[in-house]
């Protein structure tokens, strides 16, 4: 949680499809109107989670091309 932000951040397992005989899921996260507003982040936007020291990290796909 950004601080000074109130919520929380929630994991979601959803149901996506069946393929032979296999159930799939897609794992959402669930982030505060308020975070979003913060970060600039839009709806549909990507993002390229990353792991780092054990940490969820989100850059912007733009981001990540100018490397």
């Amino acid at each position: 949680m950004v601080k000074g932000e109130r919520g929380i951040v929630k994991l979601q397992k959803r149901y996506a499809y069946t393929y032979n005989d296999k159930d799939h899921y897609k794992n959402v996260l669930t982030v505060p109107e308020e975070v979003i507003e913060r970060l600039g982040w839009k709806a549909g936007q990507e993002l390229e989670p990353k792991v780092e020291d054990g940490k969820l990290v989100f850059e912007t796909h733009a981001a990540t091309k100018h490397r």
